[in-house]
């Protein structure tokens, strides 16, 4: 039997007063946290997309002096065929090793491309270079079928 003989007698201390701020405070951590969590998480996406950005512009910082070189040797090797074929009569076996620079410059150029386009996905997870399939985009393809 539940005993009820307290409920109609006077409290036993008077001075003591119900005090709401424990459970304010209580709601408040509560909603202070998913708030706090929320925040946590767009930190964490905003800082991702800063962090890929960053090795982004490293990887291009690394690689933009190989591209760089391999260009200027491209201009170079064909300045000298140009200089080769104008002598009287043309240097052909210049003109030739001009040539063969330039078509292994450019390979060059065109790998460091390559493994870039490697490392950016496209949507669907497919990297660019299986996403293309044609001929067009490797030199080497469209030689070896000439």
């Amino acid at each position: 039997m539940i005993d009820t003989g307290h409920l109609g007698a006077p409290p036993d201390n008077t001075e003591k007063t119900f005090d709401a701020v424990p459970l304010r405070t209580h709601s408040l951590t509560l909603a202070s946290k998913a708030l706090a969590s929320k925040a946590l998480r767009e930190v964490q996406v905003d800082l991702a997309h800063v962090d890929s950005i960053t090795t982004r512009g490293r990887l291009a910082a690394s690689v933009a002096p190989e591209v760089t070189q391999s260009i200027a040797a491209i201009v170079a090797n064909a300045q000298a065929a140009r200089h080769f074929l104008d002598l009287q009569p043309p240097v052909l076996d210049e003109v030739r090793q001009a040539l063969d620079c330039i078509v292994r410059d450019a390979y060059r150029v065109s790998d460091v491309i390559y493994r870039i386009r490697g490392l950016r996905p496209l949507h669907g997870g497919a990297t660019e270079e299986g996403a293309r399939g044609d001929d067009w985009s490797d030199p080497r393809r469209a030689r070896a079928d000439a």
